[in-house]
């Protein structure tokens, strides 16, 4: 039986250790809040001492934190993970970050003589309650082979897509997209509501049309009843659309949609809607297009 380390049990952590936990992997936990660390201990986790400690103690450390610079702080600084004894130690990181800081960590793991993967995920808390997330990895083969059984145990899709750094160049283009499905789907509706459009109509065409998305889908009913309650916050949405356009200039690409999707973003975050849902990129907009949107008797 694997012994798993957990640091950062958030929206995303906690239901990842909860499946690790049903797969009868030993489990210990490490995170900054007291009410997430109680919930794992209720589903059978054990609260580990220190970052240093849970990295002794486990064959395998998963991380799942929200920015570039609380990775780099959990891995790399005094009283961090890699600061005691950790030869042989498998860590795994599912944070999205920008695949320099990966290979900053794995640098640094190599020198202790421990092993790192990128893994990002996607699918949201949803997938991540239901072990269906996809999970995009970054990595040497053997090491991906090795611990087979602990992504698995999270993840639905698990694919290696190369050296490290590749699951969070995949990661980083998949957000990218979602942004720039979610700005155009917002378009799209305006300019149908503009020409007087049923839009539950359209939605319906839609769907059965070429122009149909997982995006709209999943982004239509939310529009509809205006919810941006905080699924995927837009600071970490920001966030990664912001690594991803470094990453495409890194480069010399220039990614035009992405940098326009971008604008949206940053214009919600500007506007002080940085813990709503990343949806939040529909009011200025709305705004910057005088309209808004099921304001003319289309609910």
């Amino acid at each position: 039986m694997k012994k798993i380390g957990f640091v950062g049990l958030g929206n995303m952590g906690l239901p990842m250790v909860k499946n690790l936990l049903a797969a009868d992997f030993q489990v210990r936990v490490f995170s900054r809040s007291r009410g997430p660390i109680e919930a794992a201990i209720a589903a059978g986790a054990v609260e580990a001492e220190s970052l240093p400690a849970l990295a002794e103690w486990a064959e395998v450390v998963c991380t799942c934190l929200p920015m570039p610079e609380d990775v780099e702080a959990v891995y790399l600084n005094a009283g961090g993970l890699l600061s005691g004894t950790v030869a042989g130690t498998v860590f795994i990181d599912h944070s999205t970050v920008g695949p320099d800081t990966n290979r900053k960590i794995a640098a640094r793991a190599d020198e202790a003589n421990a092993e790192f993967l990128d893994a990002p995920v996607s699918g949201g808390p949803g997938g991540a309650a239901a072990a269906t997330l996809a999970i995009m990895v970054g990595g040497k083969l053997e090491v991906f082979t090795a611990v087979a059984d602990v992504l698995a145990a999270m993840g639905k899709t698990v694919v290696r897509l190369g050296n490290c750094g590749a699951g969070s160049v995949a990661k980083l283009l998949n957000n990218q997209l979602v942004g720039i499905h979610q700005r155009a789907v917002i378009e799209a509706l305006m300019v149908a509501q503009a020409n007087d459009l049923n839009l539950d109509q359209l939605y319906q065409v839609l769907k059965g049309s070429s122009g149909n998305s997982v995006i709209l889908e999943l982004m239509y009913p939310l529009i509809k009843a205006r919810d941006l309650t905080p699924r995927f916050r837009n600071t970490l949405f920001h966030k990664d659309m912001r690594l991803a356009l470094e990453m495409a200039r890194e480069c010399g690409i220039d990614t035009a949609m992405g940098r326009t999707a971008f604008v949206a973003v940053d214009a919600a975050q500007q506007a002080g809607m940085g813990d709503q849902d990343s949806l939040a990129m529909l009011l200025p907009l709305e705004e910057q297009n005088g309209i808004k949107l099921f304001a003319s008797g289309d609910e």
